[in-house]
């Protein structure tokens, strides 16, 4: 015995089917998406932190969820560092200098307002600088520092305020700033690549957690 069914759908019927099950999934997986950019960002934060970087270094690391809006098959996540040489510390790297690489000692101050201490910016903000050449030993910038009526600096320290007053015609003396090195390298600190591939194996798990049908 045989027998045969027919279906007929009526014009458009399959057509709304189709989306009644496309949205749903578009929702569910974009709402992924978004939860694991979260983790990424939240995490990334935290890891920036744990390195020692300012608050500055970790809001600047960035995710964006595409679509900006609504819900679609294809969301994304883009995750970046708005300082361009952050990579620098997600995977380490040896910096050469042209030809010395010239850094600041522990005791120079490391900030001229809100850009890092180099011989550019204190020669630009500050005054000259005065090269001592070291035999067998990585030469130095020094710049002039204010001393008191004994010919003393405060002990330990070196200020902005103290090298402007030396640059301002008051009795100064040479303070050694920077050291000059032909290259350093730079260990990674970052693992923000590890937390974003930890983030990305939760994808399945996030889908179904928002997969509303």
């Amino acid at each position: 015995m045989a027998a045969r069914f027919r279906f007929d759908a009526k014009k458009g019927e399959f057509a709304r089917a189709m989306v009644q099950i496309a949205d749903p999934i578009a929702y569910a997986g974009t709402s992924a998406i978004i939860e694991a950019a979260e983790i990424v960002k939240r995490e990334g934060r935290a890891d920036i932190a744990s390195a020692g970087f300012s608050k500055r270094w970790q809001n600047t690391l960035r995710v964006d969820v595409y679509p900006k809006r609504g819900a679609s098959m294809n969301a994304a996540a883009f995750i970046w560092h708005k300082i361009p040489y952050a990579g620098v510390f997600e995977d380490g790297d040896t910096i050469s200098g042209k030809p010395l690489l010239w850094l600041p000692l522990k005791s120079t101050p490391q900030r001229i307002g809100r850009s890092k201490m180099t011989p550019a910016g204190y020669i630009k903000s500050i005054g000259p600088l005065v090269p001592i050449n070291r035999p067998g030993k990585p030469p130095l910038l020094a710049g002039q520092i204010a001393i008191n009526r004994r010919g003393q600096t405060t002990p330990g320290k070196v200020t902005l305020s103290a090298l402007r007053r030396g640059n301002s015609g008051k009795a100064s003396r040479l303070v050694p700033l920077f050291i000059g090195i032909p290259k350093a390298k730079m260990p990674d600190k970052f693992s923000i690549r590890e937390i974003t591939e930890r983030a990305a194996n939760r994808l399945g798990e996030l889908f179904v957690k928002h997969l509303k049908v």
